[in-house]
């Protein structure tokens, strides 16, 4: 058992490519129990809070994946850590992003008893930099930053691959701010 693996120092075996802590071969399921209480610490403190469970599970996502992969030129836990502190900064910039697109659609037209001139101009230039849009572009963007679902989720519902639905994102994202910015002479929010 690799019960010590979080201190010591591993080794990437150049005959087999396998990562290897003092000659024995990282097991996952070893790296998992060892080190789950730290990356659970780490991305709870990195997080602030909901998701911890979920970014966790990410973070363990990754190193399977990647597990063959670390060369052992430095700690375990420090590898562990680079991979908890970026899933948990692509988290957070995903979450701010959606709160950013859920503002901007607010699927619920304001009232327009309530509404100001500037909410009900805002709409307007939602829609309208939504219209400029592919339909392709549009589905994406609206599927995954305001009703939350996964790259994953929406490639399998579109049937193309996952780094297509990537792709429409980032042109969905940088077409509405263009369209929006257009529209308003400012930048979008």
């Amino acid at each position: 058992m690799l019960a010590y693996v979080r201190g010591s120092t591993a080794m990437a075996s150049s005959r087999t490519g396998v990562a290897t802590l003092d000659g024995e071969a990282l097991v996952f399921a070893d790296v998992y129990a060892a080190n789950f209480a730290f990356v659970y610490r780490v991305v709870a403190r990195l997080a602030g809070g909901g998701d911890v469970e979920d970014l966790v599970q990410e973070v363990f996502v990754v190193v399977h994946r990647r597990l063959r992969e670390f060369r052992g030129e430095a700690r375990l836990s420090t590898w562990l850590f680079r991979i908890a502190y970026r899933t948990v900064g692509a988290h957070v910039r995903r979450e701010r992003m959606r709160r950013r697109m859920r503002d901007l659609f607010a699927l619920n037209p304001p009232d327009a008893k309530e509404a100001t001139s500037d909410v009900l101009d805002r709409s307007r230039r939602v829609r309208e930099a939504l219209d400029r849009l592919s339909f392709a572009e549009r589905s994406a963007l609206v599927l995954f930053e305001v009703e939350g679902q996964s790259a994953a989720e929406l490639a399998e519902a579109f049937g193309v691959p996952v780094g297509t639905v990537y792709r429409r994102l980032h042109d969905a994202r940088r077409k509405f701010r263009a369209a929006y910015d257009a529209g308003t002479g400012e930048g979008a929010p």
